[in-house]
């Protein structure tokens, strides 16, 4: 594969999961696997790179296909040609190299039913590749291009929940994992996921394009938001029996604090404006910090309308357990507070008020008030009960959009920081009535 670095190393940087915008990607291998395929012209290689361009090191996984004869759908794709003169592409985008992974991912699947394949380009930092089935699209699978050692909660949470029997995540098929050389690691090596599949659900709908919808209709979105916080508890409770739980410790408490403040620190450098309220914003994270804190268990993590699929005659999917992307890996895989995606959701909520012209912020009440009643119904316990801690919790949130929107949609970030005044007024009202 001669020269196929340099190809990948001058193709990466333009690709949307690509982490290191604004610097020149300095790629050095670290391992590189080829796999059997059945396609006579295709040369299947998964090269893990490590790029040190940044501050941080950030491992990216890139499958290449190389080819002697470039077919004109391919070129959209094209990685670059190599000193060997073969064309070397972006492998999810290849045939051949789904139908190998499939074979790793569902050994029980015949390849030869695979009648097609093609790429979600929404996506932002992994691959998705759609397949159909004798035509009908079944499963979609999910390649990681940023990799970490250890589980990938992504992985982890949903193979627990559909292992469980529960219908609120697409039903899991396989995953892969890989392992790569890492001298900080105890024995030189890490391990962690570098794929899995799962059902593809057709026909859903993206719950934020449809609460849009709704909120700019000025149509009743309780019944689906009441639907949603059934769903939502039904999640945290079969996780909670799946996966291991535990008290919350002082020290627990600490760091979540201490990610509090670090995270508002971060954002009154992005938006300056926020010091004005850091006073009042601490003062709620202290109060938090002071009430009884329910068990932990592990969670979505990064929970918003988005990650909500409608889905006919069967209803909410929730999807993308990868948890919050600003959120170190080591972190997302512990066991959290069921608070934190309660949260995230009644954010969501004023979001897509916030999004809608005239901003219906009594819509936006109602699908909240009906979330909770949904919650309350399938689990019997009221997250209003923590009141302290859920405001905390929301506030983040809204710090955490704040800095969001300062880096990538500035004409949005009105919308956070009008969430961050409200949900201060709120609890200076109660602080007041006590």
């Amino acid at each position: 594969m001669s020269n196929t670095l340099e190809c990948i190393t001058e193709w990466i940087g333009r690709q949307r999961w690509y982490a290191g915008k604004g610097h020149v990607p300095r790629l050095r291998e670290l391992s590189r696997q080829t796999i059997d395929t059945d396609d006579p012209d295709a040369t299947i290689s998964v090269i893990l790179l490590m790029d040190d361009a940044g501050h941080v090191p950030t491992l990216y996984q890139v499958p290449v296909v190389e080819r002697s004869v470039l077919q004109p759908a391919e070129r959209p794709n094209l990685v670059g040609q190599n000193d060997d003169g073969l064309f070397v592409i972006d492998g999810p985008h290849d045939p051949a190299y789904t139908r190998a992974l499939m074979r790793l991912l569902a050994p029980d699947l015949d390849p030869a039913t695979i009648t097609a394949t093609r790429v979600l380009s929404a996506e932002q930092s992994n691959t998705s590749v759609i397949v159909d089935i004798d035509g009908v699209p079944t499963i979609i699978c999910k390649v990681f291009r940023a990799l970490h050692h250890g589980e990938n909660p992504d992985v982890t949470l949903q193979a627990a929940l559909s292992a469980a029997g529960s219908t609120a995540v697409p039903r899991f098929i396989g995953q892969l994992s890989s392992e790569w050389d890492d001298v900080g690691r105890p024995g030189g090596r890490a391990t962690g996921n570098v794929a899995f599949a799962q059902e593809f659900l057709d026909g859903a709908q993206d719950g934020w394009k449809v609460a849009l919808e709704y909120a700019a209709d000025g149509r009743d979105f309780t019944e689906l938001a009441a639907a949603l916080g059934r769903q939502t508890a039904e999640v945290h409770e079969t996780l909670a029996r799946a996966l291991p739980t535990n008290d919350t410790s002082p020290a627990d408490i600490a760091a979540v604090e201490v990610s509090w403040k670090r995270r508002l620190m971060l954002a009154e450098r992005e938006v300056p404006t926020l010091m004005e309220s850091r006073e009042a914003i601490e003062a709620v994270y202290a109060a938090a910090a002071e009430c009884d804190w329910p068990r932990l268990q592990r969670i979505h993590g990064d929970y918003h309308l988005g990650q909500a699929l409608l889905v006919p005659e069967r209803g909410w999917v929730l999807v993308d357990f990868e948890g919050e992307p600003l959120r170190p890996m080591d972190e997302r895989d512990r066991p959290d507070v069921a608070l934190r995606d309660v949260a995230g959701m009644l954010r969501s909520f004023d979001y897509a008020a916030g999004a809608t012209d005239g901003w219906p912020t009594d819509w936006a009440r109602a699908s909240r008030d009906a979330f909770f009643e949904g919650y309350v119904s399938a689990s019997g316990v009221d997250p209003r009960g923590f009141s302290a801690l859920l405001d905390a919790f929301e506030l983040d949130k809204a710090v955490y959009e704040a800095i969001y929107e300062s880096r990538n949609r500035p004409d949005w970030l009105g919308i956070p920081l009008r969430g961050i005044a409200q949900l201060l007024a709120q609890r200076a009202d109660v602080t007041l009535d006590r």
